[in-house]
Order: C-alpha cells, then structure tokens, then sequence
C-alpha cells in the first residue's frame, strides 16, 4: 500500500508539468498526442527511483506500452461505466468489454516480455542525483534554465552514480535473509557465485523470485558466473528455479546428481531449458577471479551416503588472507573430514543444528566470527549447545532472523 501511494503521488507531481512539456512539441502536432506522450514520460520519470529501488529493473518498452494501453482504458474505462449503470441488459456492450480488456492484457503479455534494464540499489548519492537532475528538468522545461545546463547536470549526476562503482568495485560475501533457508553470494570483479537460493517447505511462496532475485538486482547483479545447488534440500535450493529463469548463469554446480528428487529434478530441467551447463563438482575443483579463490573440499571423489545432508557441496573462500568456509548441511563427522584450516568466518552448517559445527572443527579452524542462516522454526535452531560451543571458542554469532541480511567485505 505504501509503495502504491509513492508512485501515486510522484505520477500526479510529474503529470504537474504536463503543460509546460507539452508546448515543447511541434505544435503541428495534434493537442492530444502531445499531452499523452508528455503525460507517459512525465509519470514513468517522476517514478523512476521507487520504481528501480523497489524493482531492481526499468522496462525499456514503456512509453508505448503505454501509450497502446492508455488508448485502450480511455474506451475501456467509459464502458465498464456505462455497464455497470445498465445492470442485465449491459449484455449489449459487455461483448465489446471483453474485447478490449482482452486487448489490454495482450498488450500487458507482449511487453511484459520485452527486455528490460536491471539496476542496483539506489543509494544515497542516487537519490541526490535524481533530485538534482529533476530540478534541472522542471527549471527547462518553465524556461529558467538552458537546454545546454539541463544536458550537462544530467551528465555530471549519471558521472556521480556511476564513480563508487567503478572506482571500488564490491568485493564481499552477502548472506541474504531468505528466512528458514539459505542463499550465500559470493562475488569480486569478473566472478559471481550464488550458493543456494532458499526456499520455502510446504508452501508456495517463490523464495527465489520474490526475496533472491530482487536482492541480485537491489545489489548490481546482472549475471552469475555460477550457482551453486548444495544438496537437494527445499529451504536450499528450490528458489534457484527462479534465479535460473531470471539472470544468465554460467554454470550450475552439484555435488550428487539424485534422479528421484523433485526439487532438485526441477532445478535440472530448468538449467535444461535455460542453457545452462551442470557440473558435478568434486574436492579440489576450484575457480579464482581478483585475488578470490573457491575452493570445493566436499564432495570427495565418490558418494559418501545417501542421505542429502552428508552430500552438501562445501566451499571455502580465500581473498588475500582472509578465510572463510560455507559448509551447506554438513553433520560434525563429516565436517572433521574436511581439513578446512584456520577461518576467519565460518558460516555454522545446517542453521545450527545440533548435529552440525561440532567441536572438531570449531577447535580446527578457530574462527573470529560465525554466521547462522536461520528463520523462524520449529527445529530449535540455533541449537544451545552450537551457540554454547561457539562461545567457547571466542567466536562473535550473526544470525539473518536478528541481524537480516549481512554483507561482508572481502579484502
């Protein structure tokens, strides 16, 4: 609702100025292509920062998508009308109703395949930007300000948003609220690794789609050079359909390839359909970018068991000294088997089951810091003896169901 009022409100400032925009066009043209062309541009650039903050995406088919349906509703709007007032016997023009409503959603599944432009968070100095920018406009357009003044703010604040980006490109691990689940990115310049995606156990709700994705956009992600499937549990994989279907993937990463399971049976066919390559990944197995190296140390070289849990790809992440390891579900025997070395963060397995961030390798790697993915749950996760264990060794706890979604740099 809120969202809902913002564009409201910002369209009907925008259309504010529809006057001034329009006498800047031929006036040879008829009066009312002018106001509806300024009256589309208006409104789409008015509600330009709400809409790429809260969608991570501009369509680029707008204007006249818009256009072809503003023509449609200014029919269809009199006549829904007229139908309604007219009770049983709306019969008469329902037909021509359905018609054009039919129009109208054909319009809205044409375009709404259109390719669009995927954007980043908007942050402070976009805001700024845009702020300055629209004055700029809106001074041109009353006639107080140059077209060559306008031209030039605009280049200047588009120079200003792009500057933090390319003069410090983001080197961290982000490990993404998706409640209950998990989803870990992993990304310096020239490498992007998803590792998991979430998902949602005995509902429909599309984790992937509607907390992973927008996520990827709100953080400049265009595309992924791999993803990564741990093991086929729900809550770790079964939004990575969506990130499949959404961004270019290079790769998808597995550690056992189960025929029988539905989850990860839909992740494959879509990797399928999608073109994206799968590959069985094995210990040792290992991809470098900028100074940041994954390194796989599980699977081994064969399947360990078969339960799902003992499957779970682990990774570890090195960036010029600093450490770290993402052991999916990993139970404690197991992961005393993975020689993971000093840490500096460990990211515990399995959410802080009980089972899992035994002793063994809390002794072994010495971690400073360990990150708990957990939501709210009936499984007692984060165990008391996990965080009893961690507390012993001296290690801080982050948890994503108190702290969200925790971004860490990565030197």
């Amino acid at each position: 609702m809120r969202l809902t009022y913002q564009l409201s409100f910002l369209a009907v400032l925008g259309l504010s100025l529809s006057g001034q925009a329009a006498a800047r066009l031929p006036e040879r043209w008829p009066h009312w292509l002018r106001l509806a062309l300024v009256a589309t541009v208006l409104a789409e650039l008015a509600t330009l920062p709400v809409t790429l903050g809260n969608f991570g995406q501009l369509p680029l088919v707008g204007l006249p998508a818009n256009l072809i349906a503003g023509v449609i509703m200014a029919a269809l709007v009199p006549l829904g009308f007229v139908a309604g007032l007219l009770g049983p016997l709306a019969v008469l023009v329902n037909w021509l109703t359905a018609l054009l409503a039919a129009a109208l959603l054909g319009v809205a599944g044409v375009f709404g395949h259109a390719p669009v432009l995927t954007w980043g968070e908007v942050g402070p100095a976009g805001v700024v930007a845009y702020a300055v920018t629209a004055l700029a406009g809106a001074l041109w357009l009353r006639g107080r300000l140059r077209a060559s003044a306008l031209l030039g703010t605009l280049l200047a604040c588009a120079l200003l948003t792009l500057l933090p980006g390319l003069l410090k490109p983001a080197r961290e691990m982000v490990f993404i609220d998706v409640g209950q689940g998990d989803s870990t990115l992993i990304r310096a310049p020239g490498l992007s690794v998803l590792v998991d995606g979430g998902g949602s156990v005995g509902s429909d709700y599309d984790v992937g789609g509607r907390t992973v994705v927008p996520a990827l956009r709100a953080l400049g992600v265009r595309n992924l050079s791999a993803v990564v499937a741990t093991h086929a549990d729900t809550d770790h994989i079964e939004g990575l359909s969506s990130v499949l279907r959404t961004l270019p993937v290079g790769e998808l990463w597995i550690g056992q390839r189960k025929a029988d399971d539905p989850v990860l049976g839909e992740l494959l066919t879509t990797a399928r359909e999608e073109g994206v390559p799968v590959r069985e990944v094995r210990r040792g197995d290992q991809v470098t970018a900028s100074g940041v190296t994954l390194t796989v140390l599980w699977p081994a070289g064969r399947v360990w068991s078969t339960e799902d849990n003992e499957n779970s790809v682990a990774l570890r992440v090195e960036s010029h000294g600093f450490r770290a390891a993402l052991l999916g579900d990993l139970p404690a025997p197991v992961e005393a088997r993975l020689g993971v070395g000093d840490l500096d963060l460990l990211k515990a397995a399995h959410h802080g089951s009980r089972h899992s961030t035994g002793s063994d390798i809390l002794r072994e790697s010495t971690p400073a810091d360990v990150l708990i993915s957990v939501g709210r749950n009936t499984y007692g996760h984060p165990h008391p003896d996990v965080l009893k264990r961690v507390q012993e060794v001296g290690a801080r706890v982050w948890r994503t169901d108190r702290v969200g979604t925790v971004r860490w740099p990565l030197p």
